[in-house]
């Protein structure tokens, strides 16, 4: 019977990883864009109009930049792979000498790495497996991560927090009351973002408070500068 990992990892981290980094980047920009708007003096229904364009567009560039980049990130661990396949088949020694000092580093003695080496020796997919995570920490699952999924979750993110930001204008609110309620909806979101208080296990206190300051730091300076804009 299988044991049950007591400590399972998360096994869609790169999807949760894309999912803050696009609704942190969407919250802040928003909020920061919005702010300076209101600090301009611009009529809030012109605010919504150019803060919707801004969060369709933003997730747009969200989805795309990750999407080539993911992409870019698998052509690249394919070349890698092909490379060190090609280099055990051609260059055991060298890949053995290679993969020996990287065990030594690790605090493994003599006869454990020949141990090491003698099973995966025996099996070269396993070998390929080792030289990568140790030599080039690569793991071969990522050729198996879905491009599309992973952007898709980073543009979406990107699209709801930044309405979030923008939703004080929705309801005819004046500029300050309307600034006041999206400065406190995104730094409370990029809070619970920060944070990643959605796994418990991760929670980080500091990260939260940090990525609500960046928050409420960029709606401060761009809200002083469509003040002065306005005074000009």
């Amino acid at each position: 019977m299988q044991a049950q990992e007591k400590h399972p990892h998360i096994p869609v981290r790169r999807v949760l990883d894309r999912i803050v980094l696009g609704g942190s980047d969407g919250a802040i920009e928003c909020l920061a864009m919005t702010a300076a708007l209101n600090g301009a003096a611009v009529v809030p229904h012109t605010i919504v109009l150019a803060g919707f364009a801004f969060s369709v567009a933003g997730a747009l560039s969200m989805f795309f930049s990750s999407y080539l980049s993911t992409k870019a990130e698998i052509d690249s661990l394919r070349i890698d792979i092909e490379r060190e396949k090609m280099e055990i088949e051609t260059e055991p020694e060298e890949e053995r000498e290679e993969l020996e000092q990287l065990l030594e580093k690790e605090g493994y003695e003599s006869k454990e790495i020949a141990v090491i080496m003698n099973r995966l020796e025996r099996d070269k997919e396993m070998w390929l497996r080792e030289q990568l995570r140790r030599e080039l920490h690569l793991h071969i699952e990522d050729m198996a991560t879905n491009p599309v999924g992973k952007s898709s979750s980073a543009g979406l993110a990107f699209l709801l927090l930044a309405l979030v930001s923008l939703s004080p204008y929705l309801f005819g609110l004046s500029r300050v009351p309307a600034l006041v309620s999206s400065v406190i909806l995104s730094v409370a979101a990029l809070f619970l973002l920060g944070s990643k208080v959605f796994t418990l296990r991760n929670f980080s206190l500091k990260a939260g408070l940090e990525s609500a300051g960046v928050g409420a730091l960029a709606a401060g300076v761009l809200y002083s500068f469509g003040l002065f804009i306005a005074s000009l």
